[in-house]
């Protein structure tokens, strides 16, 4: 059936214009919220690992937005990147998994560092360093190019003639079809959906009802302190606390935020596997429909931490008004312009004070 025949169905016509106006925008928000992300928070991962992990978080975001969402939109507009030659059939479909995989399990393990300094105050500094930080970067890689590795082997085009019309697809080889078309979409939903949703759902509570004790067991404390004991311990402790809190609030943020745009897919999924909707046309379009939604709210959770930085951190705020005031203070120009007014105004001003010292000597 033809598009111009499906468009006649309002289901196909919207799922058609979300991808092809919904991406781009995603695209050009994620980008650049991305990269000035990258850029505030790599400043600061001396201060604290969880910079680190986020500023690695931001640049798998860009990945995956330019493998994945790049490529739905250039569906619409008739490009099929994978489609082009055998090594971008491989290399698209392995990065595609790859970096999915990496941006979610750093919100994973990010998570679970923010549980290990909220639940285990004593043991984090420990743990909770650069060092760990670049170990468990570097493992999360690893794990997942090994995971991903096999669609460099078992991926690469297919030819079918159809009159004189030749038409390359990219798809498994012949031996590797069970394992891509069957075994691995639920393989990917366990790494990337179900898995992680678990984990962060469960530290989320525990990370929730530890801050909550700690503030109940603070308010305690101050009510049996006397004024100047309290003042004492505000002061050796209200700095590192108060960046502890803020560090915490961006997190469950994050983490809500992945689990919220990563709940509708799981759904779906679920659904999809137990009832059976693509027997007609319109059951087909419209299950259609509901997985672009799904798919879009996912890419839109690798767009949006930028926003979700400047909403909960305070800092994240200050240093991203500071950028941005440095950028458009001095327009390209103004120094050797403002350089040569202050120059007419010092020899004016220099004239000045030589004719008011003439007066003064005439005077005498």
């Amino acid at each position: 059936m033809l598009e111009k025949d499906l468009l006649m169905f309002d289901e196909f016509f919207i799922q058609k214009q979300i991808k092809v106006f919904g991406a781009p925008l995603l695209l050009a928000v994620g980008t650049i919220g991305n990269l000035i992300s990258f850029y505030i928070l790599f400043k600061n991962t001396r201060k604290a690992s969880t910079y680190t992990y986020l500023s690695v978080l931001a640049i798998m975001d860009i990945l995956v937005l330019y493998v994945g969402l790049l490529r739905v939109w250039l569906v619409q507009l008739g490009i099929i990147v994978e489609d082009l030659n055998s090594v971008m059939c491989k290399l698209v479909t392995f990065l595609g998994f790859f970096c999915s995989d990496v941006s979610v399990w750093l919100i994973v393990i990010v998570t679970v560092e923010r549980t290990i300094v909220v639940a285990l105050p004593l043991k984090a500094p420990s743990v909770c360093n650069s060092k760990y930080a670049k170990l468990g970067i570097t493992s999360v890689i690893s794990i997942f190019v090994l995971l991903n590795l096999h669609f460099l082997w078992s991926m690469d085009l297919h030819y079918t003639v159809k009159n004189t019309t030749v038409t390359p697809e990219c798809k498994a080889i012949e031996g590797y079809t069970y394992l891509v078309e069957i075994i691995w979409p639920w393989v990917d939903a366990a790494f990337y959906s179900f898995t992680p949703f678990v984990i962060i759902f469960v530290l989320n509570i525990i990370i929730i009802k530890n801050v909550i004790n700690a503030k109940n067991a603070r308010l305690v404390l101050r009510q049996q302190c006397t004024l100047s004991r309290t003042y004492a311990v505000k002061t050796q402790t209200h700095e590192h606390g108060e960046m502890s809190r803020r560090i915490t609030c961006m997190l469950l943020a994050v983490s809500f935020t992945f689990l919220i745009t990563v709940l509708p897919m799981n759904i779906l999924i679920i659904r999809n596997s137990l009832v059976d909707n693509t027997e007609t046309l319109k059951g087909l379009i419209r299950q259609r429909l509901l997985m672009t939604v799904a798919e879009m709210l996912m890419y839109t959770n690798h767009s949006i931490n930028f926003f979700l930085y400047c909403a909960t951190g305070k800092k994240f705020r200050g240093q991203f008004r500071a950028l941005a005031c440095s950028c458009c203070r001095k327009p390209a120009g103004a120094p050797a312009a403002q350089e040569y007014v202050t120059t007419i105004v010092q020899w004016q001003y220099a004239a000045c004070e030589n004719e008011l010292i003439k007066n003064r000597l005439r005077e005498l």
